[in-house]
């Protein structure tokens, strides 16, 4: 016997049965493949031979191996692979000395970290002395290996309320000058900024200063 449905189309009972068998056999073979892939999951991030052991840097030359794992938390003991690649590169990032950060796992129990820190450009003082970078970012408060860099006086400025685009102008002005014949052995290594309107360079011999409006830089 058949059984008419709309459309003018007909189904035989063994046909209807037929696809009755294939639908529960796709679900059952779905069933089978969340439940391999949540145990394998599972497996992965439970098991104590994935757990993190080792953490490796390249690329860090101001910074220690311990500071940067004081920075980022806890590390070791946590899954390879639950432990979260963006959050750790985001924090690594936020370090003042980070320019950028590349964190990767290597099976079955490392993290390998690659960064990029910021270079020392010139030191500036405000109640303290600080280094920053050529992009005017503060670093740090000085170190004793960056004394020789160029130092920026700016009064009345907090770190805070630091600005970097008149100072790396300063700066560049300052490289220009030292390039000439005439600084070499005596080059200029202060600015100091008055107000926002003059600059005053003076030479390591403290014997030449050269006043200039910051509209001529």
């Amino acid at each position: 016997m058949d059984f008419a449905i709309a459309g003018g189309r007909t189904f035989a009972p063994k046909e209807r049965k037929s696809k009755g068998f294939e639908l529960a056999s796709k679900l059952f073979l779905a069933g089978v493949v969340i439940y391999l892939l949540y145990a394998s999951y599972n497996f992965l991030t439970s098991d104590p031979r994935f757990q993190i052991t080792d953490v490796t840097f390249s690329g860090n030359h101001a910074l220690l191996e311990n500071q940067l794992l004081e920075w980022l938390g806890q590390v070791h003991g946590e899954n390879l692979f639950a432990y979260d690649l963006s959050r750790a590169s985001e924090r690594l990032a936020e370090h003042p000395w980070v320019l950028s950060a590349s964190v990767q796992r290597k099976f079955p129990q490392k993290i390998q970290i690659e960064l990029t820190e910021r270079v020392p450009y010139a030191r500036i003082k405000f109640e303290k002395v600080f280094l920053m970078d050529n992009f005017g970012v503060i670093l740090s408060e000085e170190k004793p290996e960056y004394r020789n860099l160029p130092l920026i006086v700016q009064p009345g400025v907090k770190p805070e309320n630091f600005s970097g685009e008149r100072v790396i102008q300063s700066l560049k002005t300052m490289h220009y000058f030292n390039k000439l014949s005439f600084f070499e052995k005596n080059p200029l290594d202060i600015a100091e900024l008055k107000g926002h309107s003059r600059i005053i360079f003076s030479t390591r011999n403290r014997d030449l200063q050269i006043q200039m409006s910051m509209e001529t830089l």
